[in-house]
């Protein structure tokens, strides 16, 4: 198996590091994205430092992968664009709205405790207080998705100790009417068959004035998994809807007004966690993962010509209900109840400044109130550590989170632009309260133990930014930084903890402190011409890292020692003699490993022990993507697309258990002629059933292989 893996990654880094190849590349490219032939045209322009920067100007790991390209590849999730970045991975996932993922090592959890990941659906800072998921989105008519990795605390506030994601959509365009559709169809291997449909219309209501965007999508998703308690076969399968609409108002040249409203939702049947591979069965005897969100935004700019005031405001209602019963090998029979509900309203107001001296500068305002209220019951007949009496646990709490936060970062410039020196802080507080409802149940001897009440935790943290660059030429630049990230302290149940305590033979209290990380990294970018290279090596102190733990099933967050983590990333771009050929790769080598480790944990829980690999983490991610437009007469192109994706093994915080390296790839092959195209495609073409990860004693596999055609029209 060693020799396998080892054969396969070599393979791999080959790949990248020689021919590599990538589709995304396209618009990732440091320098500029391409026109329609592959060649470079107009400099990336992105946010990730609060401001519209050229992507080769902004000193941070970054990349920015278009809405275009990404639909060339056919990406269509989060889940995927992950697979391209180095040293982030999948955590865990029961359904579309319950993601967890980690960049650089930064992992804390598969079910609990709040993300390690920042996320922005456009303007808006999406969070669920106490629950780490990513949002559920859908690509089509996609601007740009921006990747930050490493901490982003001083612009990004709360939960980006690791990285932030923005999932940046088109905005209405003011003067041309658009409508583009698109239909997709695929058979899936061992599966049931899929497909989707999305539109898009754009309407100028008043030339250069008022315009109207709207988005929808509907898909459906084959089964796969059989479920032997049912006998239901291609049992997990699930559909999703989406809807989007924004109204842009522009009526002088300083002021904008855009209002926004976003609706997505899915539903599965049973859930993504799989029982046994090879075959995929599922053991349940009943289940459904769904989630569901609305989301309105506000956002207004106004130019004073010295600055710009740029207001987001935001209110989402989300809700994720995971429910299911039956066995797991280890544990035994179960059902579960999970039902949450998160509202989370946040307004952030900043000032930019405009111009080209050699001072910039924002200062910004945030304030956020939300609450999730839910929680796991479950229900554990034969539980061996409950003295075969059986056991249920309840739990309806309700955690509150009010906080504020301001912010401010500089720049300044000076050798005629030789070096550029930045400096930011943020100052961030709040307060927590968990109204807690819930009981433990000895089923058979009738004992409840029922806990209620109110825990309050107030915490206050400063997060500084200091970050300097040289600009030697036009053609690179080479920078230093050091940052940090926090993220909240966790509320957990009294008694999901008091259980905890007696099985592991601790004293943890229910509530956490806030956990901070220290970045230190140097980084340089720079282009040979037709090819651009990127680099960056970093270490990171994580003290007091908060880490979910489940010796009852139940799971707590608590912060069990400190992690320390080193490593490089890797990415080259290279635009080919051959016309219209792109290829790139991107990679990372790390070490992350636990320190000071609570001795009772390390004893109880071994791979959570003194100089482990953090769980959750893979210590080797590669990316190999390809893309290639060419000329084939009569007005027709011609466009490939293939992306491959490795990572090596990744532990399962939840029982230690590995899942095996990973590789998979995909094809896409298409004609397109003025505004139509036609592809057809290849996902997982391998066919790969390997876990991608191990939550909760189950398994997460890849979705089988698909092939499938796609047919898009614009008018």
């Amino acid at each position: 198996m060693k020799t396998r893996r080892e054969l396969a990654l070599a393979t791999a880094m080959g790949f990248a590091l020689s021919a590599n190849a990538t589709a995304y590349a396209q618009e990732q490219a440091t320098n500029s994205s391409p026109d329609q032939d592959g060649y470079a045209s107009a400099p990336i322009i992105v946010t990730a430092q609060r401001r519209d920067q050229v992507l080769a100007d902004v000193p941070q790991a970054v990349q920015a992968i278009g809405g275009e390209a990404l639909q060339s590849m056919g990406v269509e999730q989060l889940q995927d664009v992950i697979a391209l970045v180095p040293s982030a991975t999948v955590g865990s996932t029961i359904s579309v709205g319950s993601n967890t993922f980690q960049i650089r090592g930064v992992a804390a959890s598969e079910t609990d405790g709040d993300a390690t990941v920042g996320f922005y659906l456009d303007n808006f800072a999406f969070s669920m207080p106490g629950r780490p998921y990513a949002p559920a989105t859908d690509f089509y008519d996609l601007d740009r998705v921006e990747i930050l990795r490493g901490p982003s605390g001083t612009l990004y506030g709360l939960g980006s100790l690791g990285g932030t994601i923005k999932v940046l959509t088109n905005d209405p365009d003011m003067y041309d009417a658009e409508l583009a559709t698109r239909m997709t169809a695929n058979v899936t291997s061992g599966g049931e068959p899929g497909g989707g449909a999305d539109a898009m219309v754009n309407v100028p209501i008043s030339d250069g004035k008022l315009a109207l965007r709207g988005v929808v999508s509907y898909k459906t998703i084959g089964g796969f998994a059989d479920n032997i308690a049912t006998g239901k076969d291609d049992a997990n399968d699930a559909n999703s809807f989406s809807a989007r609409v924004k109204l842009r108002a522009e009526p002088n040249e300083r002021l904008m007004i855009q209002l926004a409203a976003w609706h997505n939702r899915s539903n599965q049947d049973f859930s993504n966690r799989i029982t046994t591979t090879e075959p995929p069965i599922l053991n349940q005897t009943f289940g459904i993962a769904n989630s569901r969100y609305t989301l309105f935004t506000g956002d207004i700019s106004y130019d004073f010509d010295f600055a710009t005031l740029l207001s987001t405001t935001g209110y989402i209602k989300n809700t994720v209900v995971v429910n299911n019963g039956g066995f797991i090998p280890g544990i035994g029979d179960f059902a579960s109840f999970w039902p949450l509900e998160t509202k989370n309203f946040n307004q952030d107001l900043r000032l930019a400044s405009n111009g080209n001296g050699p001072l910039s500068w924002i200062v910004g305002f945030f304030y956020q109130d939300g609450k999730t209220k839910g929680g796991q019951s479950v229900q554990l007949p034969d539980f061996p550590t409950a003295g075969q009496l059986g056991l249920a646990t309840f739990n309806d709490n309700t955690l509150k989170s009010e906080a504020w936060a301001v912010y401010g970062d500089a720049t300044y410039s000076m050798l005629d632009g030789l070096l550029d020196v930045t400096i930011g802080g943020r100052y961030y507080e709040e307060k927590r309260v968990f109204d807690e409802n819930s009981s433990i149940t000895l089923v058979e001897a009738g004992i409840v133990v029922p806990t209620v009440g109110v825990d309050r935790a107030k915490s206050n943290t400063f997060n500084p930014r200091f970050n300097i660059s040289l600009h030697p030429s036009d053609d690179g630049m080479i920078y230093a930084e050091v940052a940090k990230g926090f993220r909240s302290g966790a509320i957990t149940s009294t008694s999901i903890v008091a259980g905890a305590n007696g099985a592991l033979g601790t004293n943890f209290d229910n509530s956490s402190p806030p956990d901070s990380l220290w970045n230190y990294e140097a980084g340089a970018k720079w282009s040979f011409g037709e090819m651009d290279v990127s680099l960056s090596g970093y270490y990171f102190d994580w003290a007091g890292a908060q880490i979910e733990l489940s010796p009852t099933l139940q799971t707590i967050v608590v912060p069990i020692g400190d992690v320390k983590g080193k490593g490089l990333d890797a990415e080259i771009t290279w635009r080919t003699p051959l016309q219209g050929l792109t290829l790139q790769a991107a990679g990372n080598i790390n070490e992350t490993e636990l320190e000071n480790v609570t001795p009772e944990v390390a004893a109880a829980l071994p791979w959570l022990s003194n100089g482990s690999q953090l769980p959750g983490t893979a210590e080797k991610t590669v990316s190999a993507t390809a893309s290639y437009v060419g000329d084939l007469g009569n007005g027709w192109d011609l466009k490939i697309n293939g992306r491959y994706s490795y990572r090596s093994r990744q532990q399962s915080v939840f029982n230690g258990v590995y899942a095996p390296w990973n590789g998979i790839g995909s094809a896409r092959i298409g004609v397109a002629k003025d505004d139509f195209e036609f592809s057809i495609f290849s996902n997982n073409i391998g066919n790969s059933d390997r876990p991608i990860s191990r939550p909760g004693g189950q398994n997460q596999v890849p979705y089988p292989r698909t092939f499938g055609i796609s047919l898009e029209k614009r008018f």
